[in-house]
């Protein structure tokens, strides 16, 4: 007997794509309520079996939290490299508006804050991974007003804690209503508004 011949492998041979899984879910996700879409749903979009699917993840839960963290690095990323720019309070205003009223992938809303409306329908770990980004937001929002308020650009009644919390539900508000059909110049005019609180007059 040759010992160096290899051993074939037990079992069924892996052929599942996390990473097509991930995206698939994603978009399923993304496009419609998180809570409306089934698992059996993605399992059929991605042309794998329930088994298959709870082997990579898990369960339910477990997928969620995946395209979550997914969503985060590919997406949330980016409203996190504006708001830690150092660029100026009000630069940084403009490109979060610029954000919500023009990006392309927000026309459909933002998944994140999809997942947040419905928290109280996810699975544990998915609310945890949930609050930890709304917990990284805020932090990240009073950053940028303590520094506009240490570089004397934030008018002096206004709270940091308070502007933190307000500018992030703006910034919600401004991509749901983008995902509603409402115009963009409309919602860049809307969020003038809204965040003119934030220039010292």
């Amino acid at each position: 007997m040759n010992a160096d011949k290899p051993r074939p492998a037990r079992g069924r041979p892996r052929t599942m794509n996390a990473e097509k899984v991930l995206d698939v879910a994603m978009n399923a996700y993304w496009q419609s309520d998180p809570a409306d879409v089934s698992v059996n749903a993605i399992c059929q979009m991605a042309e794998i079996s329930k088994p298959s699917l709870y082997r990579e993840f898990g369960n339910e839960d477990g997928l969620k939290r995946a395209v979550l963290d997914s969503y985060a690095e590919q997406v949330l990323s980016d409203v996190f490299g504006i708001v830690n720019s150092a660029k100026g309070l009000h630069e940084t205003l403009a490109a979060l508006v610029d954000f919500a009223a023009a990006d392309p992938r927000m026309e459909t809303g933002c998944l994140f804050y999809k997942m947040r409306a419905g928290k109280h329908r996810l699975g544990p770990e998915t609310l945890a991974r949930v609050e930890e980004i709304d917990a990284v937001a805020r932090s990240a929002y009073m950053a940028l007003l303590q520094a506009a308020r240490d570089a004397g650009e934030l008018p002096n009644a206004l709270s940091v804690a308070a502007g933190a919390t307000y500018l992030g539900e703006q910034l919600a508000l401004a991509i749901t209503q983008r995902a509603s059909g409402e115009d963009p110049d409309r919602i860049r005019e809307m969020m003038a508004l809204a965040l003119s609180v934030f220039i010292r007059p």
